[in-house]
């Protein structure tokens, strides 16, 4: 069995940082990382206090807060965490302040790779488990004294005499095992820390939590810093002190070798110069290579020549007379000035210079970097390129057929023009069980194809991520088809990577110019409704434009602006069905389901309208709605003292996607009064799949908040059972399409009997929803199905009705 993976949390404000150090992780050799992530000091504070991840990178900076703070509470309140200070800029005062915080380690952001980071953490959960397991019992702590890898000396407290020694120590020392005991630790500390370890020893601020860096005295005569913490110990009936000491020579040296390496590239990107503004004429005093390099002049030809000469002759007068200008006024500039090198080659130089001041404030110098700029306008070339096309498959994007179809309306206004919208179906799929670059691979894979197939008689466009767009011009659309046809067969054809396949399909819709076609976006629009025709009919199909996609399309666009309306006007309600506990029938909770009542529509169910809120972004709107209603309502039959019950809220994909759900729901539950397990959340499979890692974050804090989770429809999707392990939710519930059946269906009865049973193995609740029939629930309840929920006990209710149907339903209970 795998190890389980050290667990990660990284406290930043700044999310970018975090996806940097998360890949930097996953890039070390025999990486095993799980990874969460927060942004302020409060979530970091609680999440510390929580302790239950293994390792915390604190950022130094919070906002307006210092991570050490952090470090700082979780030490005062006896918790001992594993840390590591990360930080935008190498600073000797905050890595010594880190340390006496209580980190184990001071990062640099940019400065440290893969390896390092590994190999940081490591050493960091290391140390935390071994000073742990110190304090967990005498006899665990001799075995680590001698194991450790990190030097450890005993010595009386009141003597100072050396009593054992681990091997790391005799190592660390250079002393013989022999020699080192009967020392006093004076003896390993160098001389002039010794005062301040023995009035510090006598204070007992020696013993404080933090660690501090002493300097110790090798036996060949050199000098360690290492990083002391220091516990005192009864040792076999001595009043005696344990001391930590770990090198960290080796790494303070690194660390400034890096800082110098960092400075040192970032100096030979630009030519950069030093002019000595206090003398007449403000002459050259430094120049680096980079300077001579682009320029062509050394040191000797530059240095004390005024800096006012180095905007060349090639320039404009009203160029240098803006230097010029500058320089006299004392600030900073920037412009771009045609330059010529010694040996007279021009270039286009961006040059950028600004005053150097004294601690007076007056200006003492003047820096300039010069960047030669000259392949500016290959980059331009190249961002243009990319501005049209798509740099993974190389095609064309969509703007690129628009320009084509314009100049055929205008020129060609009675030829036809076809259009083919094609999507990959179910791509995400691919994506998150193989990863995004196999997608990537698998995108230009098919979009080679795609190409090779149309060939002269059109162009193939990438739309987005696993849309293809090609226009045919001069194509009718008998041919049109023909060939949508040719493309459907060649996406389905395997694609080789590697030692494996991969296999997808396409759905496919065309529309063809002219045909009363409005205006060129009406073109796109017929074709992706085609296309959307082709996915409701079972994917993997050619549909061809008709004026009934063009209906529905139409019908939902105001069905879109009516819901809208219906939002604002009260045209929404909530009814209720109850849930039943199998083994009693007692009332254990309502689903909460939202209806809508259209003054033009009528009754207008979820199944017509909710697409089209996802659609137009509504559902965080609505939802949050729905949740509101749901929970007021939930108080206020607790206040009635109608039951002790809980309401279940049905959750879409774009709210748990949302990074502030979780606190959406803290703050609905607070503003109701209404504890946490009387709400119960219903998250369907697509809900989670969109992004993996944000739905487990989303649902960890509703966890943590008390709240239940339940799986909705489950079995419906492709991929249940491969992801229900990683989303621990309290209750599956059974799709009513498998219930439809039973008894007289023995693949639903079977399919009903394992889903019970996974969910019994995964210690969830199960429960079945759309029990008709008293035999379906008897069968059920068989199973040791734990909960059901349908017509058999009720339809749906409004919320003034439960009470009395609470009433009649216990009588007849």
């Amino acid at each position: 069995m795998n190890a389980a993976p050290l667990r990660v949390l990284v406290v930043d404000d700044d999310e970018d940082d975090f996806v940097l150090i998360r890949d930097l992780l996953n890039d070390a050799p025999g990486s095993h990382y799980a990874f969460d992530w927060c942004a302020t000091p409060q979530q970091g504070l609680e999440e510390l206090r929580r302790g239950a991840h293994d390792v915390y990178l604190v950022d130094y900076l919070l906002g307006p807060s210092s991570g050490l703070d952090l470090i700082e509470a979780v030490s005062r309140e006896g918790l001992s965490r594993a840390f590591i200070v990360l930080t935008g800029r190498g600073n000797h005062a905050v890595d010594v302040a880190a340390m006496e915080a209580g980190a184990s380690d001071y990062l640099v952001k940019g400065t440290i790779d893969a390896e390092r980071l590994d190999r940081s953490i490591r050493y960091a959960v290391d140390r935390m488990h071994f000073m742990d397991a110190l304090r967990d019992s005498e006899a665990q702590h001799r075995l680590l004294f001698e194991q450790s890898p990190v030097p450890l000396l005993v010595f009386d407290r009141h003597s100072r005499a050396i009593l054992n020694a681990n091997a790391a120590a005799h190592a660390q020392y250079g002393w013989s095992p022999l020699h080192l005991l009967g020392q006093t630790i004076d003896a390993v500390l160098a001389t002039e820390e010794r005062s301040r370890f023995l009035a510090d020893l006598a204070s007992g601020e020696l013993f404080s939590a933090t660690a501090q860096t002493w300097s110790i005295q090798h036996n060949d005569g050199r000098q360690l810093q290492v990083e002391g913490l220091f516990h005192p110990l009864a040792y076999h009936g001595v009043d005696a002190v344990l001391a930590h000491l770990q090198d960290i020579t080796e790494r303070r040296r690194v660390e400034a070798q890096l800082r110098l390496l960092e400075r040192a590239i970032q100096s030979t990107g630009s030519g950069v110069v030093i002019a000595d503004a206090r003398e007449p004429g403000a002459p050259v005093t430094f120049i680096n290579r980079a300077f001579e390099h682009i320029t062509g002049y050394d040191a000797a030809e530059v240095i004390g020549q005024s800096c006012r000469q180095l905007a060349f002759e090639d320039s404009s007068e009203s160029e240098r007379a803006m230097v010029r200008r500058a320089l006299a006024e004392q600030r900073e500039y920037n412009t771009v000035l045609r330059d010529h090198r010694k040996d007279g080659t021009p270039f286009w130089n961006q040059l950028y210079f600004a005053p150097v001041r004294d601690t007076d404030g007056a200006t003492s110098h003047y820096i300039g970097i010069l960047s030669d700029i000259t392949e500016h306008r290959d980059t331009e070339a190249r961002l243009a390129y990319a501005a049209t096309h798509d740099v993974a498959t190389g095609l064309a994007r969509f703007p690129v057929i628009e320009t084509m179809l314009q100049e055929h309306a205008e020129q060609q206004p009675d030829e036809p023009f076809s259009l083919v919208f094609g999507d990959i179906d179910r791509f995400h799929a691919v994506n998150e069980a193989m990863g995004y670059e196999v997608g990537d691979r698998v995108i230009e894979a098919l979009a080679q194809r795609l190409s090779a197939l149309v060939g002269t008689r059109g162009r193939v466009a990438r739309f987005t991520g696993n849309e293809f767009v090609i226009a045919l011009p001069h194509v009718e659309r008998e041919e049109a088809v023909a060939l949508a046809e040719q493309l459907r067969r060649a996406v389905a054809e395997p694609v080789t990577l590697g030692d494996g396949e991969v296999r997808v399909t396409i759905s496919v819709g065309v529309a063809t110019y002219p045909g009363r076609v409005h205006d060129i976006n009406d073109l796109l629009r017929r074709a992706e409704a085609s296309m959307s025709r082709a996915k409701q009919l079972g994917r993997d199909l050619v549909c061809e434009y008709s004026t009934d996609d063009m209906r529905r399309m139409e019908d939902r666009r105001m069905l879109g602006i009516r819901l809208r309306h219906a939002m604002q006007h009260d045209e929404l309600h909530l009814v209720y069905q109850p849930e039943i506990r199998s083994s009693d029938r007692a009332v254990i909770g309502f689903e909460a389901l939202l209806r809508w009542n259209s003054p033009e529509m009528g009754l207008v169910m979820p199944e017509r309208f909710i697409p089209v809120a996802e659609a137009l972004g509504l559902m965080p709107e609505l939802g949050g709605w729905v949740l509101d209603r749901a929970c007021a309502q939930s108080r206020a039959w607790m206040d009635a003292g109608l039951g002790d019950f809980f309401v279940a809220v049905n959750v879409s994909a774009q709210q748990i996607q949302r990074g502030n759900f979780a606190e959406q729901v803290a703050d609905t539950l607070r503003r109701h009064g209404l504890p946490a397990d009387r709400l119960e959340l219903e998250l369907t499979e697509s809900a989670l799949l969109e992004n993996v890692d944000r739905a487990l974050h989303s649902m960890q804090q509703l966890s943590t908040l008390g709240v239940h989770l339940s799986f909705d429809d489950f079995g419906t999707g492709y991929s249940s059972l491969s992801y229900l392990r990683q989303f621990h939710v309290d209750k599956l519930k059974i799709d009513k399409s498998f219930v439809f059946d039973i008894p007289r269906d023995a693949s639903s009865i079977a399919i009903a009997n394992t889903v019970v049973a996974i969910g019994h193995q995964l210690r969830m609740t199960v429960i079945a929803e759309g029990v008709e029939t008293a035999e379906q629930a008897q069968l059920l309840t068989d199973m040791g199905c734990d909960a059901l929920q349908g017509y058999l006990f009720s339809r749906p209710m409004k919320a003034q009705a439960v009470a009395e149907w609470l009433a009649d339903y216990q009588i007849e209970a």
